[in-house]
């Protein structure tokens, strides 16, 4: 093979799988079909085969392709420290404010300018965190373990009080009302009656951080003034 006819694969493999996040995106898994996603990308559908082994394979290269893509700010963050010991709360707490920001970034990334193909992508792992499939389900897992454990080493160390499903809960709760934020962004926006918030993300930031700390009760997060 060729360089050029090389080229022209990579080309198509990359068509087919960006035809594929939008098709998934807006129909699903069972509602998108593999002639629907080649014609879309401009491709013979027997190509879905050739490069990915069928609908599945293809399903699973969309999701990759949309893991390598965007930005990830909590798999940056550093390891956190030991669970006890001098420094160790103070740690967790920056390293809570630290994970908060990230998932907010992290979320909001996409919407800094009108690419479909980044909306598609959002929409689709929606989809995906929803009702995760059994063929994506490890990828999911591998991609989301890093950020679960940051996240719930941070809350063990600053809450050893709370059972471990009570600390799940704690962490499905501080993510969720970004995940909400962001999957609801166009009725907030109507809701406010401004098309283009929130223009500071930093603001908005701060308080996801404050009201997840204060459901946390960790009162060095918020120091009384001495009178």
């Amino acid at each position: 093979m060729n360089a050029q006819s090389t080229d022209s694969s990579l080309d198509t493999r990359q068509r087919l799988i960006e035809a594929a996040i939008l098709t998934f995106a807006e129909k699903g898994f069972d509602g998108a079909g593999i002639r629907e996603i080649a014609k879309r990308a401009n491709a013979n559908s027997a190509l879905v085969t050739y490069h990915f082994g069928g609908k599945e394979g293809l399903y699973l290269e969309a999701l990759r392709y949309i893991f390598a893509r965007k930005a990830c700010h909590v798999a940056e963050l550093a390891a956190m420290p030991r669970f006890e010991g001098p420094g160790a709360r103070e740690a967790a707490l920056q390293g809570l404010k630290r994970h908060i920001q990230a998932f907010m970034e992290d979320l909001m990334a996409c919407n800094r300018g009108p690419d479909p193909l980044d909306e598609a992508a959002m929409a689709l792992m929606a989809r995906e965190m929803q009702a995760p499939r059994p063929v994506s389900s490890a990828l999911l897992m591998e991609q989301i373990r890093p950020h679960v454990e940051h996240l719930m080493h941070c809350l063990q160390v600053l809450r050893p009080d709370l059972s471990t499903g009570e600390l799940m809960n704690m962490g499905l709760s501080i993510q969720g009302q970004m995940l909400y934020f962001r999957n609801s962004l166009g009725i907030v926006r109507l809701i406010r009656g401004n098309p283009d918030y929130p223009e500071d993300l930093s603001e908005l930031t701060q308080h996801f951080t404050d009201f997840s700390l204060r459901g946390l009760g960790v009162p060095e997060a918020f120091p009384q003034p001495r009178h």
